[in-house]
């Protein structure tokens, strides 16, 4: 029988092999203590893990499991206006994840990171007895002024990137995270702040209101663009669709503000060009209709119990 270290070290070796090096900026790749990057500007970093049981199902094919782990991270680097450079992975294996399903795992993060145009450098791999764990850290290349949550000011009009709810549906786990968008809105001085929607619009909205000194917002219910998936688990739910976009999280858009207007062309599709709502300086967040009837609005959304 093999030992776990030999064991170990065939699959480091054989990843080696499968996050081939590419990038010139890597001097020493996988394989070592340490990887060895050469970098000229300031960088971005974020950590997220994603955690079966927590993230994502068992019964989720690995290759979708390591493409959602990568792919979270990147989301976040969108909404600082960064552009992916480098990413460390850390796995935890748990027993029932055979040698067919960690190959699928592993080229799950190998797509991911080849579609957003950056390079696994080293990470760690570990048998476990629990859930099965992939924690990806991402780094990327900080614009001259990186979008940031606490750049809301009143006025500001919000927009969104994409449609929003229903993401446990399937898009939790194929979404594309808006990097493209995110580097030229870093761009545009009338873009104020920005946010990844991960854990649900009106829960991701008042964080940013509160890092922003305590704002309120104004949300257009009828302009606030709405999955399919969310109108199908609304039939299921009994609830609003509106109440999934509000809340089901995992969208990973990106909910931004403008101050003036945006340049013509880029990334924007004409959609997120068309508003949903505006930050006011009183607290609190209402929900607008057509008619001009206002109502609060409950903020719900994803938070671990930690």
């Amino acid at each position: 029988m093999e030992s776990e270290g030999r064991g170990e070290r065939r699959l480091t070796s054989s990843l080696a092999r499968k996050f081939e090096r590419g990038d010139e900026k890597v001097v020493v790749g996988i394989g070592d203590d340490g990887a060895v990057v050469q970098t000229t500007s300031r960088t971005v970093v974020t950590c997220d893990p994603v955690v079966e049981g927590v993230h994502f199902t068992r019964s989720a094919p690995p290759n979708l499991v390591g493409r959602k782990a990568v792919n979270r991270n990147l989301s976040d680097l969108a909404a600082m206006g960064a552009r992916p450079t480098f990413l460390v992975v850390s796995v935890l294996l748990p027993g029932w994840l055979d040698s067919a399903g960690r190959e699928r795992l592993f080229r799950g993060v190998r797509d991911a990171a080849r579609a957003g145009n950056c390079t696994v450098v080293g990470g760690d791999v570990a048998r476990t007895p629990g859930p099965l764990v992939v924690t990806v850290t991402a780094l990327g290349e900080a614009p001259r002024r990186p979008l940031c949550r606490s750049g809301l000011r009143a006025g500001d009009a919000l927009h969104v990137s994409g449609p929003l709810g229903g993401s446990a549906l399937g898009h939790h786990l194929r979404f594309k995270p808006r990097n493209e968008l995110g580097c030229w809105l870093a761009t545009q001085k009338a873009a104020t702040a920005a946010i990844d929607i991960s854990d649900g619009l009106s829960i991701d909205l008042a964080t940013m209101l509160e890092a922003s000194g305590g704002l309120g917002a104004i949300l257009d219910v009828d302009s606030l663009p709405i999955t399919a998936a969310a109108r199908r688990a609304a039939q299921a739910s009994g609830r609003d669709p509106l109440s999934h976009a509000l809340g089901d999280g995992e969208d990973h858009e990106l909910l931004f503000a403008v101050r003036g207007s945006l340049a013509a062309g880029g990334p924007l599709g004409s959609r997120a060009r068309r508003p949903v709502g505006q930050v006011t300086a009183a607290p609190g967040i209402e929900l607008r209709r057509r008619d001009g009837s206002r109502a609060p609005c409950t903020v719900v959304g994803y938070q671990h119990d930690v």
